[in-house]
Order: C-alpha cells, then sequence, then structure tokens
C-alpha cells in the first residue's frame, strides 16, 4: 500500500471514529454533560476531543472531569465511613 493510500484509510478510520463517538455521546441523550465527558474519557478520547464532539472547551472538559474524580472520591469516602 502506497503512502498516500495510507493516509487515505487512515483518515477515514478517524472519521468513522468520530462519527461513533457522536452517536455514543448522543446515545447518552439528555445525560449531563459531566457525565458525557466521563464516559467519553473513558473511552480514550483527550479533553480537545471531548469538547469538539460537546461543542465547548478543553478548559471546560477538565473541569467537568475534575468536578467527576472529586464527586466519585467524596462518595468512596462516604461508603468506607457507613461500613464501620
Amino acid at each position: 500500500m502506497s503512502e498516500p493510500e495510507m493516509r487515505a484509510v487512515v483518515s477515514a478510520l478517524e472519521r468513522i471514529g468520530k462519527l461513533l463517538a457522536v452517536a455514543y455521546a448522543h446515545n447518552l441523550g439528555e445525560a449531563e454533560p459531566r457525565v458525557k465527558a466521563e464516559h467519553l474519557s473513558r473511552c480514550g478520547f483527550s479533553n480537545t476531543e471531548i469538547a469538539a464532539l460537546l461543542g465547548t472547551t478543553p478548559n471546560n472538559v477538565n473541569v467537568l472531569l475534575h468536578r467527576a474524580r472529586r464527586q466519585m472520591k467524596g462518595s468512596m469516602s462516604l461508603k468506607g465511613k457507613a461500613k464501620r
């Protein structure tokens, strides 16, 4: 396979990946942007890619993911206290 053909294949695969990510985010329906950002992050998307998919800024995605981690950490500590 020649170099131009390889680039065309890679470009097509990237486009398919983006379309699948958009469909996945859309499937989450009316979920909060934080939830959508969490799911897309778990799928391996960068903050910049998530921002493009959700129509926001990478910095906003960073804040959403930070809040999600903080909330998760808080709920984990509550579970630990309940067991005692």
